[in-house]
């Protein structure tokens, strides 16, 4: 923490008390006292060159958009070697924090229709959020939306196909799979990102998670596997809804809705006078089938925070591991296993270097159960791979057994036993 409660930035921009803090700035309630209005005031806490280049690249982006439903930048610069922005203050509760009972569908489509209306407008003004989640809509006092932090934005001009270090920003629960495949991302992203939150608004839960908290297998799944249809968790969504939503998270940009106003519109046809597409209650209902503020919602949001401050911290090894975990997966699933085997060997050394232990168990896991897969479907395997699979899980199963994760500790036993017995057969 910086500590700026009673100092003054470039004269003029007084720092009153922290409301906020993320993996690489503070937030802070602050005065303007030329102007004598409050403000929000985002310092940066990271001092590397990169990080203050994308911070300022977040100041242009803000800076060019003036819409009523886009948090306002106001200024921007550099005091006593701190970087910072000054934004429009906007007091509320984020999206994400009000009780699903307090929602009915009209409100909650209202939400999203304005949502959409700030997304159309930075569109078209060329600006790609990249980090759409309910943290960052704010619902204000009297139930009109903000939209805020677009920390991660881009110029769409600047967006190409390839990534740092496999870098993956953002929280992976709301990502597209473009942003995993190192493809280029557009504003067709965004909007599955906008579909992921719709999910989680109706149901209650998210279309993607892991009951082991393994951000490999929410991603895999992100890029791999159809979310469960919003009414089989939750019979009181709208099937029209459940179709907007559906559409939103396709998996090949081509295939979801091409614009904001697009979902919008879709939006205000279930709000146009006439039969109503459900009861006022669905949002209601789900809020009864489960607690107000979900646990696994809260966990999945928490654990990809965490993973994201690692990921941005001093190495950039852990970029690389979680990259190439995922380019293992998928080659397992093609049953590519030359490459899986590269992939999941380059990202165990990866893991080794960040000294992330637990990660690089998982992926010795990954590494064993692909290697019976391969025997399992008769590919010729050499002696050599299941010694070294062998020895990698067993040198990794202490971390499992430490971090008392019995599913995966019971899984590697079982899977270390099984190359044991090929290797004995194999002599």
């Amino acid at each position: 923490m910086i500590g700026l409660e009673g100092k003054t930035l470039a004269g003029r921009y007084r720092v009153d008390a922290q409301i906020g803090r993320g993996g690489m700035a503070e937030v802070y309630r602050g005065v303007d006292v030329v102007l004598d209005r409050a403000v929000a005031i985002k310092v940066l806490t990271e001092r590397d060159d990169g990080e203050r280049d994308r911070f300022l690249r977040e100041a242009r982006s803000m800076a060019r958009l003036n819409h009523r439903n886009v948090v306002a930048v106001y200024d921007a610069g550099r005091s006593d070697g701190l970087s910072y922005i000054v934004m429009e203050l906007v007091e509320g509760r984020t999206l994400g924090a009000i009780p699903a009972q307090e929602l009915t569908v009209h409100t909650a489509l209202r939400h999203y229709i304005e949502i959409l209306e700030a997304l159309e407008y930075a569109h078209a003004s060329g600006v790609v959020h990249r980090d759409v989640k309910p943290a960052n809509v704010m619902v204000v006092e009297g139930g009109a939306v903000k939209v805020m932090d677009f920390g991660l934005a881009r110029r769409a001009t600047d967006m190409t196909t390839q990534s740092n270090a496999g870098e993956i920003a953002g929280t992976i629960a709301y990502l597209p799979p473009e942003r995993f495949l190192g493809k280029p991302a557009d504003a067709r992203s965004d909007l599955y990102s906008v579909g992921v939150m719709l999910y989680e608004t109706f149901t209650g839960t998210l279309p993607f998670k892991s009951e082991t908290e393994d951000l490999i297998a929410v991603i895999f799944a992100h890029v791999n596997e159809p979310p469960p249809p919003p009414r089989t968790v939750n019979r009181a969504v709208p099937p029209e809804v459940e179709r907007i939503i559906l559409r939103l998270l396709e998996k090949e940009p081509d295939q979801r809705y091409q614009s904001a106003r697009e979902v919008a519109d879709a939006l205000r046809a279930l709000l146009a006078p006439g039969p109503a597409p459900a009861s006022e209650g669905a949002v209601r209902a789900a809020a009864a089938a489960r607690p107000a503020m979900n646990p696994d919602t809260r966990r999945a949001e928490e654990n990809a925070r965490a993973m994201l401050e690692r990921r941005f911290g001093k190495s950039r090894a852990v970029d690389v591991g979680y990259s190439e975990t995922l380019a293992g997966m998928l080659a397992t699933r093609k049953r590519d296993y030359a490459e899986a085997s590269r992939a999941y060997k380059a990202a165990l050394a990866a893991f080794a270097e960040a000294n992330n232990e637990i990660e690089r168990a998982k992926t010795a896991l990954k590494l064993g159960l692909m290697l019976l897969q391969k025997l399992d479907e008769g590919a010729h395997t050499e002696r050599l791979e299941l010694r070294e699979g062998a020895d990698l899980l067993n040198d990794a199963l202490p971390s499992l057994r430490g971090r008392a994760m019995q599913r995966e500790l019971a899984e590697g036993e079982r899977v270390l036993y099984a190359l044991q017995r090929y290797l004995v057969h194999l002599r």
